[in-house]
């Protein structure tokens, strides 16, 4: 590593390409730079479950404002929220969540479906 070449972190994880894009143009038009990390970014596309992810590298030294530009913009009633790690860390994991109730929903309706008809 060159000695002026500059020490990146992990700033946050998203659970798809486009979301991790929109994030790092705002910090991008924030004069801030960013490198984007990830299997759904190679040649051979990896969308599902972790390949999926996609996360958003900033210079350390400008960690902190690229923190308080993604929380105070509005970005987080429009993205999906970050996956767990990097400085914006959130430990849920919503979209299997959401899938599971559905598969839950689904079975359901189908068993009371399939008693209505018996009876």
């Amino acid at each position: 590593m060159e000695p002026h070449a500059a020490r990146m972190v992990s700033l946050a994880r998203f659970g798809d390409e486009g979301s991790a894009r929109v994030a790092a143009a705002l910090l991008e038009s924030s004069g801030i730079s960013t490198r984007l990390h990830g299997e759904a970014l190679g040649p051979y596309k990896m969308t599902i479950g972790e390949m999926a992810v996609t996360e958003i590298w900033v210079d350390a030294g400008e960690l902190e404002d690229a923190v308080e530009i993604l929380t105070a913009s509005e970005i987080d009633h429009i993205l999906s929220p970050p996956l767990g790690g990097g400085a914006l860390a959130d430990p849920l994991n919503l979209p299997m969540r959401v899938i599971a109730a559905v598969m839950g929903l689904v079975l359901a309706a189908a068993v009371v479906r399939a008693l209505m008809r018996v009876f």
